[in-house]
């Protein structure tokens, strides 16, 4: 998805060591579009780099004067987080997406379980907000290396009083046991976001709960081992061009390099901006933004990991 929103940053204010929370306003001061909770933004830095971030206060809302979102300095930054911490400035012009949703809230989940690891309290606490304002049965779950790091926590403290746990690494000498507390499910859905083993633990706790009752987000791609991938053949259907995709590239690659503009956004398989339509062929699915029903069907694919399981593919591009 394009970023072709011209904002301004209007806030910035730190919520958690090494977290700040950036407020962005339309430049000319018009409304922006808004979202549901669990929507995020394509934000391009005047450095060039684009990341995506969640909307702290997408709820729902017929109109939406600013865009709020929760940026953690990464130790292993690639320039977007280090960038923001050290450089942006109220005043500054960047440019934003419209927000796009790849996490929102079933209508059908009544009951459900927020859990959140370190920033991804982002997500998890505009849900929390929007299950206040809808009167739904939740509870909220979230973690954090120490509390100083937990972003907005004294905002969850008021808004869940009564239905959150929170948990502390260095008071609780670990990471939360979530096998122990999930051995049975009581709740229509969990919805959850943090990284990498936070969200693995979730998949193991949860093996045997309903199917489609795990909802996640995830910060980060597996990695895939070349060892591990097959050449295949590549049709782009409209561009009446084909190549052979090679191990060590990715669909998205073999698209630039037979000359093809075609969007994206993080090649992680994560933000579901380069989703392309499948004409034919078997997908081998590597992303983190379908579900196992729409994997199944094979009429979507990100074409920044997944790749063809066998013979060759037909994409509408």
């Amino acid at each position: 998805m394009s970023a072709d929103i011209d904002v301004v940053v209007s806030g910035v204010r730190a919520v958690a060591r090494d977290v700040l929370a950036i407020e962005l306003r339309d430049k000319s001061g018009r409304s922006l579009p808004t979202a549901r909770a669990g929507a995020h933004i394509d934000l391009t830095l005047p450095n060039g780099l684009s990341r995506q971030y969640s909307l702290v206060n997408a709820l729902g809302q017929q109109s939406l004067d600013a865009y709020v979102v929760a940026v953690g300095l990464d130790a292993n930054s690639r320039g977007g987080s280090a960038w923001i911490h050290d450089r942006l400035r109220v005043g500054q012009s960047v440019r934003v997406s419209a927000p796009r949703n790849l996490f929102e809230m079933s209508p059908d989940h009544r009951r459900v379980l927020l859990l959140a690891g370190g920033i991804g309290i982002t997500p998890i606490y505009a849900m929390a907000q929007a299950c206040a304002q809808q009167g739904l049965d939740y509870e909220l779950w979230a973690s954090a290396r120490s509390a100083p790091r937990l972003a907005y926590l004294e905002e969850i403290k008021r808004l869940a009083e009564g239905r959150l746990y929170l948990h502390f690494d260095d008071e609780q000498g670990g990471p939360m046991d979530l096998s122990s507390r999930l051995q049975q499910q009581q709740w229509d859905a969990v919805y959850a976001c943090g990284p990498t083993p936070m969200l693995d633990a979730l998949t193991n706790a949860t093996a045997h709960w309903t199917s489609g009752s795990v909802r996640m987000e995830r910060f980060k791609g597996a990695d895939v081992s070349v060892s591990d991938c097959q050449p295949f053949e590549l049709k782009l259907q409209q561009s009446g061009l084909s190549t052979t995709v090679n191990a060590n590239e990715s669909v998205l690659d073999a698209i630039e390099r037979l000359g093809v503009d075609y969007p994206w956004s993080c090649r992680e398989g994560i933000c579901g901006t380069c989703e392309a339509k499948v004409l034919s062929g078997e997908v081998q699915h590597l992303d983190f933004v379908l579900t196992p029903e729409e994997r199944a069907q094979q009429h979507r694919m990100m074409v920044c990991v997944s790749r063809c399981g066998a013979g060759s593919l037909v994409l509408d591009i």
